[in-house]
């Protein structure tokens, strides 16, 4: 499966592997495709397998009983998810549903730990994979702790925008509600700050999408 051997050269924790062992892996993985707004991981099951997205995008969140979220973070092309919970055999420790359609490969726990067992140098690989997310994790509870709603969202602005015809702008459409659950804010909270932001002319809005018109104060 010569698709999924590029891909996992790509993904961070298997990309030193020796081409055999790239070649079995691959071999074992299977193929998915998902349709938009489609949970491939629910929150609190089993972990029986990991994805790694070949195309598309998803996004990794928690809930309540009320359903209210908070997005931990988006994922693309040449990422690997779900890999925690096949470590510590503990239920998927939040959910993942597709953005947009998306094409992914799974593979199971078995041959991923076996994998593990026989190539043992993609150990470091993982522990350095599981610290990022773990520094992540503390910046995004120091910045819900610390930082007020519009702090966090100035933040997220620039973490998600990228340079187009020399202005930043937000890649994608994102709703007030989408911004809201990803740094733990109501869609309210952030509509008046949008709102006063376009009145500074801090930003404005084309084809539905931010741009960042000028560098974005530290505090309001």
């Amino acid at each position: 499966m010569p698709e999924l051997t590029d891909l996992l050269k790509e993904v961070s924790t298997f990309s030193e592997l020796e081409p055999d062992a790239l070649e079995s892996l691959a071999a074992k993985g299977r193929r998915h495709t998902f349709k938009k707004n489609t949970v491939i991981m629910p929150e609190g099951e089993p972990g029986e397998c990991l994805y790694i997205i070949a195309s598309g995008s998803v996004k990794v969140f928690v809930g309540d009983e009320d359903g209210r979220e908070l997005v931990l973070y988006q994922e693309g092309p040449g990422t690997c998810i779900g890999d925690i919970s096949l470590l510590d055999d503990a239920p998927r420790s939040a959910s993942v549903i597709t953005l947009e359609k998306t094409v992914a490969w799974s593979l199971s726990k078995h041959d991923f730990l076996t994998c593990i067992e026989q190539n043992p140098q993609i150990s470091l690989k993982i522990i350095r994979t599981l610290t990022r997310r773990l520094r992540d994790a503390t910046g995004g509870i120091r910045s819900l702790a610390l930082d007020n709603v519009y702090r966090r969202l100035a933040d997220k602005l620039i973490e998600l925008a990228i340079e187009e015809d020399g202005v930043l702008a937000l890649e994608k459409r994102y709703s007030q509600q989408d911004l809201g659950n990803m740094i733990g804010a109501s869609r309210e909270m952030v509509g008046k700050v949008i709102s006063e932001l376009i009145n500074g002319e801090y930003i404005e809005m084309r084809d539905k999408r931010i741009h960042i018109l000028k560098n974005l104060p530290r505090n309001w």
